[in-house]
């Protein structure tokens, strides 16, 4: 053997080793590498994201099917599609949507693509409604904003929220049954993905509604605890209780799976969920949802507010052919909210000024004409 092969061969045996060694992953349990992997995401997240969420089946109960053919219903439903991409900056509290709408039969395709941005420490959203500017040409290349009134937004502590999600995600995820959590082998697609782990939650309709219900608890109690604002906290109390009862009202089981690195960086996510409605017997929906995550660090935002392309909804007025719709013109609302000041100087005109109804003008007797001397 070759003198610098035999010094290179165990200098790149003992790189490898070292390189898994160091592996935040390695000797893991499958619930500790999900949730740390979780728990990394979220404190360092900061990626561009595409995915695609779809009906895979639907079952309808034998009542309903007697309104509608039940084989046109779920070939309905799979033509429908609903695909995401966008950017995620949590440092900077920021969050970018770019969903599209779609609808695709053989040969017929038609869809309604709607890019938002959302800044969530000021609850502020740009919208690009673009898809409505023949009827509201205004809209034309520009973002509509919509914001909570800043006086409130005080009141809403989301960055303290968002800085706890790491904790939030720990109780939740803690909460599930460590058996709910398996290894799963990776495919030759997932290790040229870069993957080292496929991590497989499976979650029945009690773990799964569990597991949203701490979620919540979580959030509910920090928001309690960073804000100030009664009205604040009494409304955490009351979304936990108005989504306890959405919980009782729809059931759905889940399996999840993670496509991780060796640095417990997320690279991909796909899952399957079913959903059913107890009161409705026979009723399923099967959603199965896939998402890539790339560019980690360093997120590109296709969304961008500047003064230029900015509109807010007390910008926005109404086209010349809503005036036709209503029966109103400009200015006219004006002109209504004169009528009772005009009433009210007509009140208080003297009383001699007020004319005498043609009745009683007809009633008066005329004067005879006196004789000249």
């Amino acid at each position: 053997m070759p003198f610098i092969t035999r010094i290179c061969l165990p200098v790149a045996a003992s790189l490898a080793l070292a390189g898994c060694a160091t592996s935040p992953l390695a000797n893991k349990t499958a619930d500790d590498a999900a949730i740390y992997t979780l728990q990394h995401s979220s404190l360092d997240a900061r990626y561009n994201f595409d995915g695609t969420l779809r009906i895979s089946n639907l079952d309808i109960p034998a009542e309903l099917g007697s309104l509608a053919n039940p084989d046109l219903v779920k070939d309905v439903a799979r033509s429908f599609s609903f695909d995401m991409r966008g950017a995620v900056d949590m440092p900077a509290s920021r969050i970018e949507l770019v969903p599209t709408f779609r609808f695709a039969r053989p040969n017929v395709e038609s869809w309604v693509r709607v890019p938002m941005l959302f800044q969530l420490n000021t609850l502020t959203a740009w919208v690009d409604a673009s898809a409505l500017d023949l009827a509201l040409p205004q809209l034309h290349g520009k973002l509509l904003k919509l914001n909570v009134p800043q006086d409130k937004v005080a009141d809403i502590p989301v960055d303290a929220v968002m800085r706890d999600l790491p904790l939030i995600i720990r109780e939740a995820y803690s909460a599930v049954d460590k058996k709910a959590f398996t290894f799963q082998p990776l495919s030759e697609s997932d290790r040229q993905k870069g993957a080292s782990y496929r991590i497989r939650l499976t979650l029945d309709p009690a773990a799964d509604a569990q597991l949203g219900r701490v979620m919540l608890q979580e959030v509910a109690a920090r928001v309690k605890r960073y804000s100030a604002s009664k009205e604040v906290q009494a409304l955490a109390d009351k979304l936990s209780e108005e989504v306890a009862k959405t919980q009782g009202e729809l059931a759905s089981d889940s399996q999840t799976e993670l496509l991780v690195d060796s640095q417990a960086k997320l690279l991909a996510m796909e899952e399957q969920r079913t959903l059913r409605v107890p009161k409705l017997t026979g009723f399923s929906m099967t959603l199965r949802t896939q998402m890539a995550v790339r560019n980690h660090g360093q997120p590109v935002f296709t969304v961008v507010p500047t003064a230029a392309n900015v509109l807010t909804l007390d910008e926005l007025k109404a086209p010349s052919w809503f005036a036709g719709v209503t029966g109103k013109h400009d200015g006219e609302e004006a002109t209504e909210a004169a009528e009772p000041e005009a009433d009210a100087a007509e009140a208080a005109a003297p009383a001699e000024a007020v004319p005498v109804p043609p009745k009683a003008a007809a009633k008066a007797k005329p004067r005879k004409p006196q004789a000249k001397k």
